[in-house]
C-alpha cells in the first residue's frame, strides 16, 4: 500500500503540499523514496514487505521484524534513527556514509568486525518477530540450493553440510544482524576513526556469530588479509569462533546465496561464485 504524502509530511512536520519525494536509486531488496520539503533534511522512505520481485525468498519477509527492530536495538550500535513508521513502512534517518564495499584499506574493514563484536555482546532482546538461524533454517537453504543448482554440482557438498548445519546449531546463539554483507554496513568518517552504520535489520535473529562473521568476510580476500579482519573481531569480543566453524559458516552462507533465488540476479558488485566457495568450503572441512 503507498503511503500517502498526507501521512508523510505529518510524520516530518510539513504543511500540506510542500512534501518532496523521489526514488533513491540506492540498492536494496526493498523500495526505498527521499523523502524532504521546506529544505530540511531528507528522510529515507522503506517500503517494507515490497521486495522486488524475486530479490528475497518469501519467508524471509516479514514487516514486523524491522519494525521491531528499530525498537529493541540500542542506540550505541549505530543503527539508523526512525523518525515514524507504519504497517509497511518505515521513515528513516539518511546515513551519510559508503558501503563498506566501497570503503578504502582495510581500517574500516577492522571497525566493521569489532562493531559486530559489540552486537553479537548485545543482550538478546525480547522480541516478537527474531528470525532464528537454528538448524532447521540451515537445511532449509540447503534444500533449496540443491533445487537451484546445476544437477550434481552439489553431490559431494551435500552430506557436508547437513554435519555443517548440526555443528552451527549447536554453538552459542547470539544477537545476528543476519545479512552483515559489506553492501549493508556503511561507512562515516569521524574523527576517531571510521564509524559503522548498520542498515537493512530484514534478517535481525539469533543464531552463531560466525554466520556474521562469515558473511562479512566472504567473498575473495587475501588471507593476510582476512586474517587481520577476523583477529579484529577476536580481539574486541575476547574470543570468537575457531577458524573450522568460521570455515563451517561460510559454508552455509555459500548455499544460503546458491538458494537464494532461481530469477534475481545480485547488483553488479555483490557477484560471487558462491557455488565455488560452496565446493571450497566443504572440501577444507572435509578434510
Amino acid at each position: 500500500m503507498r503511503v500517502s504524502d498526507g501521512e508523510l509530511s505529518a510524520a516530518l512536520g510539513l504543511p500540506p503540499g510542500r512534501l518532496v519525494r523521489r526514488r533513491w536509486a540506492r540498492a536494496s531488496s526493498a523500495p526505498i523514496e527521499l523523502v524532504s520539503g521546506d529544505g530540511r533534511e531528507a528522510w529515507v522512505l522503506k517500503h517494507l514487505g515490497g521486495s522486488r520481485q524475486g530479490s528475497r525468498p518469501s519467508f524471509l519477509v516479514d514487516p514486523a521484524r524491522e519494525r521491531e527492530a528499530y525498537d529493541v536495538l540500542p542506540a550505541e550500535l549505530g543503527a539508523p534513527r526512525c523518525r515514524a513508521a507504519g504497517p509497511t513502512w518505515l521513515l528513516l534517518e539518511r546515513v551519510d556514509g559508503v558501503p563498506l564495499s566501497e570503503a578504502d584499506g582495510l581500517e574500516a574493514w577492522e571497525a566493521a568486525a569489532r562493531w559486530l563484536a559489540q552486537l553479537h555482546g548485545t543482550r538478546i532482546p525480547r522480541a516478537s518477530h527474531l528470525l532464528v538461524h537454528d538448524e532447521a533454517h540451515a537445511l532449509r537453504w540447503l534444500r533449496r540450493a540443491l533445487a537451484f543448482a546445476p544437477a550434481g554440482a552439489l553431490s559431494a557438498v551435500e552430506p557436508v553440510a547437513r554435519a555443517a548445519a548440526a555443528r552451527l546449531a549447536a554453538l552459542p546463539a547470539v544477537l545476528l544482524h543476519g545479512e552483515a554483507y559489506p553492501s549493508n554496513l556503511l561507512v562515516e568518517i569521524a574523527a576517531d576513526g571510521p564509524r559503522i552504520r548498520p542498515v537493512d535489520w530484514e534478517t535481525l535473529g539469533t543464531g552463531p556469530a560466525a554466520l556474521d562473521l562469515a558473511a562479512l568476510t566472504s567473498g575473495e580476500w587475501e588471507p593476510d588479509e582476512r586474517a587481520r579482519v577476523v583477529s579484529a573481531y577476536r580481539e574486541a569480543a575476547g574470543g570468537g569462533p575457531a577458524d573450522d566453524e568460521l570455515e563451517t559458516a561460510r559454508l552455509m552462507v555459500a548455499l544460503q546465496w546458491i538458494g537464494w533465488s532461481a530469477s534475481w540476479t545480485p547488483p553488479d558488485g555483490q557477484r560471487q561464485d558462491w557455488l565455488g566457495a560452496a565446493v571450497c568450503a566443504a572440501e577444507a572441512l572435509a578434510r
